[in-house]
């Protein structure tokens, strides 16, 4: 029973140890002093890629606007080309988590029911950072930004944050599921 519980902490934390510990290093290798400094500034900002509900034009034009002074919008696009890795990482985690409880479970159902939400979540990031970052080109030179890639970024990016809750939850209940259906049975009658 013991080694059931540790798995079972091993498949939750995993994820989530591997999320926070590629965003910190993501942080730590953009340089995002200057982009810290300037969040802290303008207390209202508030950054696009983990908005639950998206965000527009004007969000957008706010958000780097505020960054455009100093390294901080260069700090934001290198942020966006390490976030093109990420994916690689945190999506790895999960498919660990997911298909070890899985099959821990006896393999009760096609994986792709497990799998499908996190490889839309993966694809979602990717896409998101890409107009981010074609979007950002195009902010620095010219000033300017086109609505129909922002609103395309924007919905990647809820899909991106929601499935993540999504898959999440499934490595949740998996591991529930693996625990109870592996709990010693009182053998008193």
């Amino acid at each position: 029973m013991g080694t059931l519980i540790v798995r079972a902490i091993v498949l939750l934390t995993l994820p989530l140890v591997v999320f926070v510990g590629g965003a910190y290093l993501m942080q730590r290798l953009s340089d995002p002093s200057q982009l810290r400094e300037t969040i802290q500034k303008e207390k209202h900002l508030k950054g696009l890629g983990l908005r639950c509900t998206g965000y527009d034009l004007a969000a957008v034009k706010t958000y780097w606007g505020a960054l455009k002074d100093g390294e901080a919008l260069d700090a934001e696009r290198r942020m966006l080309e390490i976030d093109l890795v990420f994916p690689f990482f945190y999506g790895a985690a999960f498919a660990v988590a997911l298909l070890f409880a899985w099959a821990t479970l006896g393999r009760p159902f096609h994986p792709v029911w497990i799998l499908a939400p996190l490889f839309i979540e993966v694809v979602a990031d990717w896409t998101e950072n890409l107009i981010q970052l074609g979007q950002l080109r195009l902010f620095a030179a010219e000033g300017t930004l086109q609505p129909g890639w922002i609103q395309i970024a924007s919905i990647a990016t809820i899909v991106k944050v929601w499935l993540f809750y999504v898959s999440y939850l499934l490595v949740v209940g998996l591991v529930g599921w693996m625990i109870f259906s592996n709990w010693p049975r009182s053998t008193a009658r």
